[in-house]
C-alpha cells in the first residue's frame, strides 16, 4: 500500500542512508537503553508492620527486589491494625534490624529512602515536647463593663479539636495541659460585630485533605473588593489595647477599664493535636513544629541522628541514601514562639492588633483583616519552607543525604514551592480509590522548570476494593498515562514485609497494590519492571518540551489546577492536548525567570513561548514589577490586570503601585469587552474579557438529567449490591463538524464511562460531579457511551447514576444527552439482558440531593484561547492525532524523543503528526529493547507525519535522531513500518498441566483444550491460585524456520494473567500485557519441540475457596476480604494458541 500520492510531496526514506533493521548498535543511548543501569529502576514502598520485623525476612524481601528488577525502597514502619509484633520501634534490636537492612541493601546495589519520622505524615514521635510541636493561638474571651476596675482570672481557651479527631491516649494528658501565655489584647465591644467566613481554614486552624474531602479549596481567593461592614460592626485598629504586660503569672488581670462594654481577650498557644499517625505505638507521638527550625533539629537527632550513629560509615549510591517527606497529612498550624518576630520582619508590620482575627472579629476593616489573613498565610508558608523543608535538606546533607517530598494533600502552603526544595519532586496516584492526579501535575511541573531530571510517585496506590486483584498488565494503561504526564521514577505502594514465610503473607491492612513477593505472579515480575525501567532511563534524557506556562495565584495554601480544557480523556488519566504546558509558582518565577528570545526561560534549561496569568484582580507590587520587566523584555503575556494587592505589606500605598503599573503595563484596569493584543516594550499582552468565558465557568449540565438504576425495587431506597452496565447510542450526522464535547457524570458508588469502548471519565464519589472533555472519543455516525456503575458496600444500600453530555457544533448549535429513559440497563452476569432503567428522579432527589455549585470565572483561559494565541506566534502543536494517542516529548541536544501509548484496549492504525523537522524517525521499544527504523514518513511545512500502528495499550518510542537524516526524494513506499504477520499453525491439542500442590490442586491435569480452569469442577482447580505450567509438543518443517531478516512468535491469545515461555528449554521471556506474542526465534529447531508454559493467576480464588472450607486454610495473611459467595476470576492460558511468522 503506498503512503500518500502527491508528488509535490518531499519524501524521506531510510533505505538509501544504509540504516539496517536494528540501529544503534554503536550509540551508547541505545546501548544504555536495552541494558538500563540499575539507578533507573522502579522502587517500592517497604512497609513494616508495627514490630513485626525479622532478620531473615528482611533479607527474603530485598534479595527478591533484587531479582524482580527494584533498585530502591522508601523504608517506613506503620501501625494499620495489624497485631502488635515483638520488636518495639526504635529500640536497641530495631536498630540492630534497621542496620542489617542498610547493610544488605548495600550488598545488593539497592537505595533505602527513609521516612522523615515514624509513621508517614510528618517529622515527630513520643521525644517531641509540648512546647517544640505544632501550635494554634487560641482566645478565651471576658466581657467587662467600664468604667471600673477588672482584677479577676481570666480563662484559658481549650485547644482546637484535633482534624482525625481524638488524640492519641498517651499524648491526651499533655495535650490538655500545654498551653503559653502569648497576648492579652483589650477591644471596644462591638454592638453587632461582624465575623469572618471560613475562618479555620484562612486562620490555619485546619487544612482538610484536598484529595479525600469534598468541596476543600484548591486556594483562597484574594478578590479586590470586599462589603462593607455596617457601622459598630468593626472594631477600630487604634482600639486595639495591649494588656499583655499586666497579666500575672497566675492567670490574673488588674485593670483600669476605660468607659464602655469592652472584650478581653487572653491568646495562649496550644498543641494543634497532630500526631505521629499512624506510627507504630512506641512511636507516637507530636508532630513537631514546622516552623521552628530548632524543633527540626531535635526531632533529627532524636530519629535519624541515632540510626546515623548506629549504621555508621555509608559507601555512596547504595545502602541508605536519602530522606523522605511524605504526603503532608498533619495539617496546619498558625503559632510559634517567635512567630511575631518573624511575621514584623518579614512583612513589615507588627501583627498583635490583628490577633482578634485568629478569634473572628474584624479588625479595622473586612479588607484589612482578611489581607492580615493572607500574610499569616503566605508568612507560614514561608515558615514551613524555610525553617522545615529546606532545613532538613541542609541536615541531610551534612550526611550525604537527598530529600524527596511529596508536597500535597493538607498542605498549607503552596504544593509548587514546598515540592521545590526536594532533589526528587514526588506525587501520587491510586490505581483505585482517590483522585490524586493533580499531585501529578505539580510534581512534573517542578522538575521541568527546575531542570530536575527525575519526578518520583507513589504509584498505583489503592484501597480495600484492590484485594490482589491488580497486576503488570492491569497497571499497563495507568502506568504510560503517568509516563505521559512526566512521571519517570516509579515507587508502588506497596510491598509490605514478610517476617515470614505465609502466602500472601503479611499485608498493609487493605491498603495498597500489592506489590511483593507473596504475590503468585512475583517470579514473572522483572520482565515488567525491565519495561518500566528502559521507559524510565530514556525519559530522564535531556528536558522536557512543553508551550504554556501556566503561573499559580499568588498566597498560601495553593493547589496548580491546569483548565480542564487543556485536558482530553478521563479524569482520572487526563490526557495532554498537542501543546503541552507546566505550571509555575510565583516565588520561582520571581527567583529564577528570564526572556530569550520571546520566550520565558529557567536555569535548568525550560523555555515557554507562553505566559499564562490566573484570573485575579489582586497582586503584589513585587510580582507585577517582575511581570512588567518580562514583557518589556519580549515574553507573551496572556492575563488581565490587577487592581490592588492581596496583602497589608505598605498598605495602601501598595495599591496606588499596582494601579498605576498595571495601568501602564495594559493600558487599563478594566479588561475590554473583546480579546485585544497590546504591544508593550519587546513582547505583548493579549487580555480582554474573552479570557474568561470559558466552558468550566458554564453552568452544571447535570442539573437537567434524571438518576436512573436497574429497574428492580427501589434502587433510591436500597439497591442490590452489584453492578449495572448502562449504554446510550446516538448519532453525529456526518455533515454536521462536532467543536466540542463535554460530560459531567456521577454515580452511587462509582462508575466508569467509555465512548466508542476508549475510557474518558471515572468516579467514586457521588458528593462529586465528575467532568471531562470527550470531544477526541466522538466520531461522525453512530456513537455508543457506555457506563458501568457499580454499588458497593457490606449491604444493600441506595444506588443511582446520573449524567449529561453535551455535543457543540460548528454552527453553534448544540446537542444534549442526558441520563433518562432513552438509555439501556443491564446487570453485568446478564449483559443481553438489556431494558430500559428505572428512572428515579431529579438532581436534587433524596437521598443525595446533588446540587453540584455553579463554578465561578475560571482561573485560566480555554486551551482553545491559548492555543490560538501560539498558532499566532508560529507556533505549531507539538503533537497531533486523530486517534486516542497520548504523548509526551523530551529534547536532548542531538534528539527530539517522544513517548507515545495507546490508551484504548483496541488495536489503533493512525497516522501521528511531529513537531520535527529534522532528524530519520526511529522506534525504540520499551518491551524488547530494540531500536529500528521507521522507514515510512512524510515532511512538510516543518511537520513529520508518521504511520503508526499500536495493539491494545501498547506504547513506544519515536526517536528522531538529529545527526543523521538527510533529505531522500524517494517514497520507498513499499517499505512499511509495522510488520505483518502470517499464520503458521494453531496449536490445538491437549496440554499436560502441572500444579503446586501446595495450594490444594492435584499435581498434574490434562486439559484436553484450553480452559479457563475456575470453571473446573473439581474444588482443587477452581480455587488454585500459583503458578500453573502447560506443556506439549509441537511440529516445524525446516521451512518453517526463520530465516534472516523474519521472526517466529509464539502468540498466547488470551492470558489470565502472565506467562512465561520456554522452548526446547530455553527460557523465550515472559508475556504480561498485549499484544501477548514472545519471540521464540532462537529456540526453535525443525522437528519436534517441547513447549512449556508457566502461568499465574491471582489471589482471590483461593482465599475464596479458603472462605468456603470449614477446613484447614492455604492462605496465610493478615488481610481476608473475601467471602465463599464471592464470583472466582478467570484464570489459565486460555488461547488460542498460534505460531505466527513476521512478514514484511
Amino acid at each position: 500500500m503506498k503512503y500518500y500520492s502527491l508528488a509535490s510531496v518531499l519524501w524521506l526514506g531510510l533505505g538509501l542512508l544504509g540504516f539496517g533493521p536494528i540501529l544503534g548498535r554503536a550509540d551508547p543511548l541505545a546501548k544504555m537503553f536495552r541494558e538500563p543501569p540499575d539507578s533507573a529502576r522502579p522502587g517500592v514502598y517497604w512497609y513494616f508492620m508495627d514490630g513485626n520485623l525479622s532478620r531473615e525476612g528482611m533479607t527474603r524481601d530485598l534479595e527478591s527486589m533484587k531479582a524482580a528488577g527494584i533498585g530502591h525502597l522508601i523504608f517506613l514502619e506503620v501501625n494499620v491494625g495489624v497485631p502488635r509484633g515483638p520488636v518495639n520501634f526504635l529500640s536497641e534490636e530495631w536498630q540492630d534490624l534497621f542496620v542489617h537492612a542498610v547493610r544488605e541493601a548495600e550488598r545488593l546495589g539497592i537505595e533505602i529512602t527513609l521516612g522523615s519520622g515514624p509513621g508517614w505524615t510528618g517529622s515527630g514521635g513520643p521525644w517531641v515536647k509540648p512546647e517544640q510541636s505544632m501550635q494554634h493561638l487560641v482566645a478565651a474571651k471576658v466581657e467587662v463593663q467600664g468604667p471600673g476596675r477588672f482584677q479577676g482570672t481570666l480563662p484559658v481557651a481549650p485547644p482546637h479539636r484535633p482534624f482525625f479527631g481524638d488524640v492519641p491516649a498517651s499524648m491526651r494528658a499533655q495535650w490538655e495541659g500545654f498551653y503559653r501565655d502569648v497576648a492579652v489584647l483589650a477591644f471596644p465591644t462591638p454592638p453587632n460585630p461582624a465575623t469572618l467566613a471560613d475562618l479555620d481554614e484562612k486562620s490555619l486552624v485546619y487544612r482538610a485533605p484536598f484529595s479525600s474531602q469534598p468541596n476543600v479549596k484548591p486556594r483562597i481567593e484574594a478578590p479586590a473588593d470586599f462589603p462593607e461592614d455596617p457601622p459598630g460592626a468593626v472594631i477600630p485598629l487604634e482600639k486595639v489595647m495591649d494588656l499583655t504586660d499586666r497579666l500575672r503569672p497566675d492567670g490574673t488581670l488588674d485593670w483600669e477599664i476605660p468607659p464602655g462594654k469592652w472584650t478581653v481577650l487572653r491568646f495562649v498557644s496550644r498543641n494543634n493535636g497532630a500526631s505521629t499517625r499512624p506510627a507504630p505505638e512506641p512511636g507516637i507521638g507530636f508532630e513537631c513544629d514546622k516552623f521552628d527550625a530548632a524543633a527540626l533539629d531535635a526531632h533529627f537527632q532524636e530519629y535519624v541522628g541515632r540510626l546515623l550513629a548506629k549504621v555508621g560509615r555509608r559507601p555512596a549510591g547504595r545502602g541508605w541514601t536519602m530522606l523522605h517527606m511524605d504526603s503532608w497529612e498533619m495539617g496546619a498550624q498558625n503559632w510559634t514562639p517567635r512567630l511575631r518576630e518573624e511575621f514584623a520582619r518579614r512583612r513589615g508590620y507588627d501583627p498583635q492588633r490583628f490577633y482578634p482575627v485568629y478569634a473572628g472579629h474584624v479588625v479595622g476593616s473586612r479588607e484589612q483583616s482578611e489581607r492580615f489573613l493572607w500574610d499569616l498565610r503566605l508568612t507560614g508558608q514561608e515558615l514551613v519552607i524555610e525553617n522545615h523543608a529546606r532545613h532538613l535538606k541542609r541536615l541531610g546533607r551534612k550526611h550525604g543525604f537527598g530529600l524527596s517530598i511529596e508536597p500535597y494533600d493538607m498542605n498549607p502552603a503552596n504544593d509548587f514551592d514546598l515540592g521545590a526544595v526536594a532533589d526528587v519532586p514526588m506525587c501520587e496516584f491510586w490505581s483505585l480509590g482517590f483522585d490524586t492526579t493533580y499531585s501529578c501535575h505539580t510534581a512534573a511541573s517542578i522538575a521541568h522548570v527546575l531542570g530536575l531530571p527525575v519526578v518520583a510517585a507513589e504509584a498505583f496506590t489503592a484501597g480495600p476494593e484492590e484485594a490482589w486483584k491488580l497486576y503488570p498488565g492491569a497497571l499497563k494503561n495507568q502506568g504510560d498515562w503517568a509516563f505521559a504526564t512526566g512521571i519517570n521514577r516509579f515507587a508502588y505502594h506497596t510491598f509490605a514485609h514478610k517476617p515470614d514465610e505465609g502466602r500472601p503473607g503479611m499485608v498493609m491492612g487493605p491498603y495498597g497494590v500489592h506489590w511483593d513477593r507473596g504475590q503468585t505472579w512475583w517470579p514473572m515480575a522483572a520482565e515488567y519492571h525491565r519495561y518500566i525501567t528502559r521507559c524510565q532511563y530514556l525519559l530522564r534524557q535531556g528536558r522536557a518540551v512543553a508551550d504554556v506556562l501556566y503561573l499559580m495565584p499568588e498566597g498560601a495554601p495553593n493547589v496548580l489546577q491546569p483548565p480542564p480544557s487543556a485536558f482530553v480523556g478521563a479524569s482520572r488519566l487526563p490526557d495532554r492536548r498537542g501543546y503541552n504546558f507546566d505550571g509555575c509558582s510565583v516565588q520561582v518565577l520571581l527567583d529564577r525567570a528570564r526572556v530569550r528570545s520571546g520566550q520565558i526561560v529557567f536555569p535548568g534549561g525550560a523555555a515557554y513561548p507562553l505566559l499564562v496569568l490566573p484570573n485575579s484582580d489582586t497582586m503584589t507590587p513585587e510580582l507585577l514589577r517582575k511581570i512588567e520587566s518580562l514583557v518589556k523584555a519580549g515574553a507573551t503575556l496572556v492575563g488581565n490586570p490587577p487592581r490592588k494587592s492581596p496583602s497589608l505589606v505598605n498598605y495602601p500605598a501598595c495599591d496606588r503601585e499596582v494601579a498605576r503599573r498595571a495601568e501602564a503595563l495594559w493600558g487599563g484596569l478594566f479588561p475590554p469587552p473583546e480579546q485585544t493584543v497590546r504591544p508593550y516594550g519587546k513582547g505583548r499582552i493579549i487580555w480582554g474579557q474573552a479570557l474568561s468565558a470559558s466552558l468550566s465557568a458554564r453552568p452544571s449540565l447535570i442539573r437537567e438529567a434524571r438518576w436512573i438504576w436497574f429497574p428492580q425495587g427501589e434502587p433510591a431506597q436500597s439497591a442490590a449490591l452489584g453492578t449495572v452496565r448502562f449504554q446510550r447510542e446516538f448519532v453525529i450526522p456526518p455533515e454536521r463538524v462536532l467543536d466540542s464535547a463535554r460530560l459531567e457524570m456521577t454515580a452511587d458508588n462509582a462508575f466508569k464511562a467509555e465512548i466508542n469502548g476508549a475510557p474518558v471519565l471515572e468516579g467514586g464519589n457521588f458528593h462529586q460531579v465528575y467532568a471531562a472533555d470527550v470531544t477526541s472519543a466522538l466520531k461522525r455516525g453512530a456513537n455508543l457511551l457506555t457506563v458501568v456503575a457499580e454499588n458497593g458496600g457490606d449491604a444493600p444500600n441506595p444506588a443511582g447514576l446520573i449524567g449529561a453530555l453535551l455535543l457543540e457544533f460548528s454552527d453553534r448549535s448544540q446537542e444534549i444527552i442526558l441520563t433518562d429513559d432513552r438509555w439501556t440497563a443491564a446487570l453485568a452476569e446478564s449483559p443481553a439482558a438489556a431494558q430500559p432503567p428505572k428512572v428515579l428522579g431529579a438532581a436534587e432527589m433524596a437521598p443525595w440531593r446533588l446540587d453540584p455549585p455553579l463554578p465561578g470565572r475560571p482561573l485560566y483561559p480555554d486551551y482553545q484561547l491559548t492555543a490560538a494565541v501560539l498558532r499566532d506566534q508560529r507556533v505549531t502543536e507539538d503533537f497531533t492525532y486523530p486517534a486516542p494517542v497520548r504523548y509526551t516529548h523530551r529534547r536532548t541536544k542531538n534528539r527530539e524523543i517522544y513517548f507515545v501509548a495507546n490508551r484504548t484496549d483496541q488495536p489503533l492504525r493512525t497516522t501521528a503528526v511531529f513537531r520535527v523537522a529534522a532528524g530519520v524517525p526511529e522506534l525504540w521499544d520499551p518491551l524488547s529493547g530494540q531500536v529500528r527504523p521507521l522507514p515510512q514518513f512524510l515532511r512538510r511545512a516543518g511537520m513529520t507525519e508518521v504511520p503508526l500502528h499500536f495493539e491494545p495499550f501498547e506504547s513506544y518510542f519515536v526517536v528522531f535522531p538529529l545527526q543523521r537524516g538527510a533529505a531522500v526524494a524517494s517514497s520507498h513506499a513499499s517499505t512499511r513500518n509495522f510488520a505483518d504477520f502470517i499464520e503458521l499453525q494453531t496449536l490445538a491439542g491437549a496440554w499436560d498441566v502441572s500444579f503446586e500442590a501446595s495450594m490444594g490442586a492435584p499435581p498434574a491435569v490434562r486439559f484436553e483444550t484450553l480452559e479457563d480452569w475456575s470453571r473446573r469442577p473439581e474444588p482443587g482447580l477452581k480455587y488454585y491460585s500459583g503458578i500453573a505450567t502447560y506443556r506439549t509438543t509441537f511440529q516445524l518443517a525446516s521451512a518453517e524456520i526463520p530465516g534472516a531478516g523474519a521472526e517466529l512468535f509464539l502468540d498466547l491469545g488470551r492470558v489470565e494473567v502472565m506467562a512465561r515461555v520456554r522452548v526446547n528449554g530455553t527460557d523465550c521471556g515472559v508475556a504480561w500485557t498485549a499484544p501477548w506474542r514472545v519471540d521464540i526465534s532462537r529456540a526453535v529447531r525443525a522437528g519436534a519441540n517441547q513447549l512449556e508454559i508457566e502461568v499465574a493467576n491471582l489471589w482471590p480464588n483461593r482465599m475464596i475457596g479458603d472462605a468456603a472450607s470449614s477446613g484447614p486454610k492455604f492462605t496465610q495473611t493478615t488481610y481476608r476480604p473475601y467471602k465463599a459467595t464471592d464470583p472466582l476470576l478467570p484464570s489459565g492460558l486460555l488461547g488460542p494458541v498460534r505460531l505466527l511468522r513476521s512478514s514484511d
